[in-house]
């Protein structure tokens, strides 16, 4: 009994030895940081309880209620043992997005690398140099071109979805959020992978569920420090439910990489025969991606191909149909701009209802401030966030590494010292004379800086192309007043109850 006894207090001494140095590195961490200000912190679950108390539908208040009480544009909360500072200011976050050292992404993407992977969202270091390389071609504007029909004719789609909502019952409105998430998810699947999964018209797509179901997964896993661990989120039913539609998600890919890849080599054997069944009918992100691996001798795996072909579709689906669902939601609560798109599409456009050329489209200098002011108030993306990976100061505090750092991009684009009345819907706000000397780092919906988003030119010629063949049909009024909305703080900046319209046919 007694030797017992002397090795479990052998053992406990071991195990204090060793994590004491750890535990006094830990307070030196805690001693800096806490000079940063910040909400008070309870013993072990830090702040963790206050976004949990609020659940889902009251997290964006109280964030933004906390945001409001630091106007230096910076302060940290601890989400349990994880520490975050929030930087909140075009100074604070151009700190970081101007740095070509601070570029890896913080620990909430890992909750997303399962389906993912490595992919140009996910990945740092010599990876993300070598792909960023490798795809920055495929999103030149000659390319982006190419995918000009596929936006026109699946917003034609979304008309049609529209006008059938419209004739069940006219005075009803119509939730255009689901609508337009089934849209752009139409676009981005023939871009990315050349095929059409019929989302618009097949509304129980296992797919499109899917990829639905991981990104809530993700962000319910954030807020939740027990699910952190990887070993034990694996057996819980949060763990089970992400799995099951990472699988589906991967296999759908695969398949489409595998058939691709299959049709390109059979058309380098036989380049005089009709695959009419096999190859697509236009040069899609993946085609793309592949060609710049033959041309750079840059071969890429298939799970790197189903990577990149992945984050291009998680990028580009909720963003752009977010992002114009507040466009229609800001339209629809101010009719006097409303007005102005008309006048200009008549300008453009005359008595036509031809489809719009990429030419017209390019002269809609009103309708692309409104989209530039809607990613004002509304970013798809309203943070992004980063982990310190060297010890850096901001504001005057020192951030040690292995922090994360959360960029608050929606606070930052709506600073007062920056943007007069930064509430209100303005389009003009960015009429060349009123863009001048504003600060390089107080608008920045696509990021800034090394990790900008590489799709962002895509991203707005869509929105042009699909809310240009909308309002040319409809009119549009929102059932919820500007400033009323109910947001949700997901990945995307989403809405708690759609977005309702009221639609009314142009020539009415």
């Amino acid at each position: 009994m007694s030797v017992t006894l002397t090795l479990i207090g052998c053992l406990v001494v071991i195990v204090l030895i060793k994590l004491f140095p750890r535990y006094r590195e830990f307070r030196k961490y805690v001693e800096i940081i806490d000079r940063i200000p910040g909400p008070k912190k309870y013993p072990v679950i830090g702040n963790a309880f206050e976004p949990l108390y609020h659940g889902r539908d009251g997290r964006w208040a109280w964030l933004c209620g906390l945001c409001a009480q630091y106007p230096e544009g910076i302060f940290r909360i601890w989400l349990g043992h994880v520490l975050h500072v929030e930087l909140l200011s075009p100074e604070t976050v151009g700190v970081i997005m101007s740095s070509k050292s601070v570029i890896a992404k913080a620990r909430i993407y890992n909750f997303i690398r399962p389906w993912l992977g490595t992919g140009l969202l996910t990945s740092s270091g010599e990876k993300w140099h070598r792909h960023r390389k490798l795809i920055t071609p495929t999103f030149h504007f000659n390319i982006l071109e190419s995918f000009e029909a596929v936006m026109s004719e699946n917003a034609e789609i979304l008309k049609k979805c529209i006008k059938s909502e419209y004739e069940k019952d006219p005075k009803k409105p119509i939730d255009v959020f689901v609508l337009l998430m089934r849209c752009t998810l139409d676009i981005i699947c023939e871009s990315s992978m050349g095929i059409n999964i019929h989302a618009q018209t097949n509304y129980d797509s296992e797919y499109s569920k899917a990829l639905h179901n991981i990104t809530v997964q993700a962000i319910e896993r954030m807020y939740r420090p027990w699910l952190h661990h990887d070993g034990f989120y694996r057996w819980t039913s949060h763990g089970r439910i992400l799995e099951r539609n990472v699988e589906i998600a991967h296999r759908f890919t695969n398949q489409v990489i595998k058939e691709r890849k299959l049709a390109r080599t059979m058309q380098k054997q036989s380049p005089t025969e009709d695959f009419t069944e096999d190859k697509p009918k236009r040069q899609a992100f993946l085609d793309h991606l592949l060609d710049a691996c033959e041309r750079d001798n840059t071969p890429l795996t298939d799970d790197e191909l189903r990577e990149e072909v992945d984050t291009f579709l998680f990028a580009g689906h909720d963003t752009t149909a977010a992002a114009m669902s507040w466009a229609l939601f800001s339209l629809g609560n101010h009719p006097d701009i409303q007005d102005k798109i008309h006048q200009e599409q008549l300008k453009v456009f005359g008595d036509s209802r031809e489809p719009a050329t990429l030419h017209q489209i390019s002269e809609l200098k009103y309708l692309e401030r409104v989209i530039k002011e809607t990613l004002r108030l509304y970013p798809s993306a309203p943070a992004v966030a980063r982990v310190a990976t060297e010890d850096l100061e901001v504001a005057g505090y020192k951030i040690p590494k292995g922090t994360t750092i959360d960029l608050q991009i929606h606070h930052v684009q709506r600073h007062p010292k920056h943007w007069t009345n930064p509430d209100q819907f303005d389009p003009d706000r960015f009429l060349p004379e009123n863009s001048q000397g504003r600060h390089p780092y107080a608008y920045v919906p696509f990021s800034a800086g090394p990790r900008n988003c590489i799709g962002q030119k895509y991203a707005m010629l869509e929105q042009k192309i699909v809310l240009n063949a909308l309002l040319r049909s409809w009119r549009v009024k929102s059932l919820v007043k500007f400033g009323d909305e109910k947001l949700h703080h997901d990945m995307i900046l989403r809405p708690q109850n759609g977005i309702q319209l009221y639609f009314t046919p142009k020539n009415i």
